[in-house]
């Protein structure tokens, strides 16, 4: 049996994405730019297969200070390395965030994360992609 050992004969897959990401994540709202950052995002196992994520600290809609995270995301195997999807129910400050982030981690380290957000009423949605080339050794 081919597929004998394979759910507890390799690293979990949590641990496979888990580290720290150095890149760029750039937003838009309603497909217009509203700003870039370089920043850290940051990976950590929760389970086997789920991760909590880490943005730094970064700055939207003018000055506003947000701070972003996704609890409990799912990873999966996917074509050249994995998925993750999730969604977004964190504070920044006093401020509720709602939405979702879905992405991929490389085998080679690379990652690309979309986080769609919503600070507190605003009508409509901030999407933040983040890129980053590598994962940081660590």
């Amino acid at each position: 049996n081919k597929n004998e050992g394979k759910e507890t004969g390799g690293p979990a897959l949590a641990e496979e994405v888990a580290g720290t990401y150095s890149g760029t994540f750039t937003m838009s709202v309603m497909g217009s730019p509203a700003g870039s950052e370089n920043l850290d995002c940051t990976v950590s196992a929760a389970t086997d297969n789920t991760v909590d994520i880490v943005l730094d600290q970064f700055t939207a809609m003018g000055s506003t200070q947000f701070s972003l995270s996704a609890e409990g995301v799912s990873v999966a195997d996917a074509d050249g390395g994995y998925s993750l999807t999730g969604s977004i129910d964190t504070m920044s400050g006093e401020t509720h965030i709602t939405g979702s982030v879905s992405g991929t981690v490389g085998k080679d380290g690379s990652a690309e994360i979309t986080f769609e957000f919503t600070p507190g009423a605003m009508p409509m949605s901030i999407t933040g992609v983040f890129t980053s080339p590598a994962r940081n050794n660590e």
